[in-house]
């Protein structure tokens, strides 16, 4: 038996069980996959309504910042 085949065997081993992983993730996301697409767009949907409610939160304070406020804090009241 040559003297460079198990350096080769074991240079080998890394790249060919990578690849024999990323093949059975695959495999393994695919089978888990949801069936109905309405699931996933539910989702993107609660996340576009939270997105919009946290914009509204911002735009509150934003405006809350621009008005003038007494030096203890509180806003000042127009005579």
């Amino acid at each position: 038996m040559p003297e460079w085949l198990p350096v080769a065997l074991i240079l080998l081993a890394c790249p060919v069980g990578m690849c024999l992983m990323m093949w059975l993730m695959g495999r393994y996301s695919r089978q888990n996959q949801p069936k109905d697409r309405t699931a996933t767009s539910t989702g993107l949907n609660a996340k576009e309504a939270e997105a919009a409610r946290l914009r509204a939160e911002i735009d509150q304070l934003k405006a809350a910042r621009r008005e003038p406020h007494e030096p203890d804090g509180r806003p000042q009241r127009e005579p």
